[in-house]
């Protein structure tokens, strides 16, 4: 796979540093976390750029202020009643870390939980992390649908076509879509141009 070093911006040194803060911060405290977004993009494709980190964090309401302050004390920009009250009742909020803007997320659905349950192992900007898996960021894409995410979702689908669990990820996107949703056919759709690559 890709590595992620010519794929960051000319700030990336500042994106490493803050992708180390936040890395520390996650481990020590034992948070349940998943790297997501364009560096998840990034380990299980192609390279692109980004310039900003994506992660998705189960923190209970009791440990947010603990994790704002850790991250504070770890050098980021943080309003910690702004941030516990968009992390609890919206489920996004977002940090900085010298200009570089680190969305957390918190699963709000089981599908985004699931995600967490099966992220991986990976090294990532030199720091062992927890990544989403392929299906798992194919699912938040999906959920996401962003002309980027229906992008990299067909980029995933190519690159690990061999390896991934598509019916877990069907299985996903109808506790989350109903019937006549146009993301249910178009993932079909992208899964047989895969597939065609073989």
């Amino acid at each position: 796979m890709p590595g992620t070093d010519s794929s960051l911006p000319n700030g990336g040194k500042t994106l490493r540093r803050a992708f180390e803060a936040l890395v520390s911060t996650l481990n020590d405290r034992g948070d349940r976390y998943a790297i997501i977004g364009g560096l998840a993009t990034i380990q299980h494709t192609r390279v692109r750029t980004t310039d900003d980190i994506d992660a998705l964090v189960a923190v209970p309401q009791i440990g947010m202020a603990g994790l704002f302050e850790a991250l504070r004390a770890k050098g980021f920009v943080v309003d910690v009643p702004r941030n516990i009250r968009e992390l609890r009742d919206d489920g996004l909020t977002s940090v900085q870390f010298e200009g570089v803007i680190v969305d957390l997320l918190r699963p709000l659905i089981p599908a985004q939980s699931h995600v967490l349950d099966r992220a991986v192992q990976a090294e990532l900007l030199d720091q062992r992390v927890r990544v989403s898996s392929p299906e798992g960021l194919i699912v938040l894409k999906l959920m996401a649908m962003r002309p980027q995410d229906e992008s990299d979702i067909r980029d995933i689908l190519i690159a690990h076509r061999a390896q991934l669990d598509l019916q877990s990820i069907r299985n996903e996107l109808e506790t989350f879509t109903r019937e006549g949703d146009e993301r249910r056919p178009k993932l079909e759709a992208w899964i047989a141009e895969a597939k065609q690559r073989d």
